[in-house]
């Protein structure tokens, strides 16, 4: 099945969930590239979406019109340029997210998804998961998460939400799932875990929960945020986290978002922590390139975020120092005023 109701008919990322295809072979949404690209094809007052130069750079005739009207619909109106980009990519990745982890879901019925689309040709805005330079959108990270062999997702109908997990391993698994409810500044309101075993090739339904007690009023549902996950032999596999309304309605309260970088043989380490819920954190370098271990990933207070960073990646004698002067960190609390 190919099914472009998403994107094309600019349904809502939920409308994947009322498909159930023996494999989805087609399906996807745009993002522009990030501001380094970009700025290889453009002069500073080329950098509006609606440009002639963005334009001429742009794969669809209504492209720049259904990315912002995603945009509008689960986030608020970014400040600048850059924040513009940043979410385009956001949209796509939750997107994509939505509809691979309701397919793998529902495996036995749906056997496979395999979104539009890996790569560009030229540096351009497209539904590409790496840009023309090989660098990773948002979409291929979460592509890393939600094709991952192991796999915790949610799905959430309000107040009420289940927890699946998915094992696409010859192996039996063991684990403990997580959760916790938390508010804004990730204080926790309720917590509980438990052993759940999955067999080779399967995908369970391991917990149905229901908050309409605790979460009874909008203001709560604008302040409170479900974190899930997945431990096997004391490491975390899979993780993730649910709002109860839209991002753009949320309380989000200002990060703090602090790195601490340390030097490890072949590879940086960066120690990344928050004073309150994080969503969609992103790693940049301002000149240079890299493949993090993770980014645009969710963070809690309380919770330390480890992320490595090949020295191979980076030029000859790069020191901690030039690192440290190169490092951008953001997250969706810093797109809008």
């Amino acid at each position: 099945m190919h099914y472009w109701g998403v994107w094309h008919g600019r349904e809502p990322f939920t409308a994947f969930r009322n498909y159930f295809p023996r494999f989805m072979s087609e399906f996807g949404l745009q993002s522009f590239p990030c501001l380094k690209t970009i700025k290889s094809f453009t002069i500073p007052e080329d950098r509006n979406i609606f440009s002639y130069v963005m334009e001429s750079h742009q794969k669809s005739g209504t492209g720049n019109e259904v990315i912002l009207h995603y945009i509008s619909e689960n986030y608020k109106y970014p400040k600048n340029f850059d924040s513009l980009l940043y979410t385009s990519q956001l949209i796509q990745a939750e997107g994509i997210r939505y509809g691979v982890e309701h397919w793998r879901r529902n495996r036995g019925r749906c056997m496979g998804a395999m979104y539009w689309q890996l790569n560009d040709c030229w540096p351009v805005a497209s539904w590409s998961s790496i840009d023309y330079f090989g660098r990773w959108k948002a979409l291929q990270y979460a592509a890393k998460k939600f094709f991952s062999p192991v796999l915790i997702s949610a799905c959430e109908e309000g107040t009420k939400i289940s927890l699946h997990i998915s094992n696409e391993t010859m192996k039996e698994i063991s684990g403990e799932l997580v959760w916790i409810l938390r508010e804004t500044k990730s204080n926790i309101i309720e917590s509980f875990h438990k052993i759940v075993q999955i067999n080779t090739l399967t995908s369970i339904k391991c917990a149905d929960l229901n908050f309409s007690n605790l979460i009874d009023t909008n203001e709560k549902k604008r302040s409170c945020y479900l974190e899930f996950m997945f431990v096997v032999n004391g490491k975390t596999v899979s993780t993730g986290t649910v709002l109860f309304v839209k991002s753009k309605h949320f309380k989000f309260y200002n990060p703090r978002l602090n790195i601490n970088t340390l030097d490890n043989d072949n590879n940086f380490v960066l120690e990344i922590t928050s004073i309150a819920y994080a969503k969609f954190v992103e790693l940049d370098l301002m000149e240079f390139d890299t493949i993090f271990s993770d980014n645009y990933f969710d963070l809690s207070s309380g919770t330390t975020k480890i992320i490595e960073i090949k020295k191979e990646d980076l030029p000859d004698g790069f020191s901690i120092k030039q690192l440290n002067r190169q490092l951008k960190i953001r997250s969706l609390f810093d797109t809008f005023e």
